[in-house]
């Protein structure tokens, strides 16, 4: 069964958010075994510093993880349907890999060496999300993905 594990900076704060992601981890259960895991925020002073520094930390995270297809996203990243991201879900499995980790920037994105480590940098949208929010978005995506790989429907 694979593995997803979200790498993001901060907590999920807001209790909407934090309740949102709760289900949709919850309801991939049966689908794969996920995992939120975060890192801390870094000083806000200077946004350059604050996103290197935070880049290091989900890199030695991740490095911690084992090995896996790591997954930036980033609104300047490919863009992907529903379909599609199902399909690359579906070739990673049947390519070996048991892992797939995804990480999510805090609010001044991923550093360069994140997208440059990443196998894929991912664009959920063009438009900018509170990073609260995109772990609910991927999260429900990945379940979506998940369930059109079963063939299952999916409409809510």
């Amino acid at each position: 069964m694979m593995r997803h594990t979200l790498l993001i900076v901060g907590r999920l704060s807001r209790p909407f958010f934090r309740d949102a992601a709760e289900e949709y981890l919850r309801r991939l259960e049966g689908y794969s075994r996920p995992k939120l895991v975060s890192v801390s925020e870094a000083d806000g002073r200077d946004p350059g510093r604050a996103r290197e520094l935070e880049g290091e930390s989900l890199l030695a995270t991740a490095d911690r993880l084992g090995t896996g297809y790591w997954v930036a996203l980033d609104e300047g990243g490919k863009m992907s349907t529903s379909k599609g991201l199902a399909a690359l879900l579906k070739n990673r499995g049947v390519g070996g890999d048991s892992q797939i980790v995804w990480f999510i920037g805090g609010a001044y994105g991923l550093s360069d060496e994140v997208k440059r480590r990443c196998a894929l940098v991912l664009s959920l949208s063009r438009m900018t999300f509170p990073h609260e929010m995109v772990p609910v978005i991927i999260l429900e995506q990945i379940y979506r993905a998940h369930r059109i790989i079963r063939g299952e429907p999916y409409h809510h």
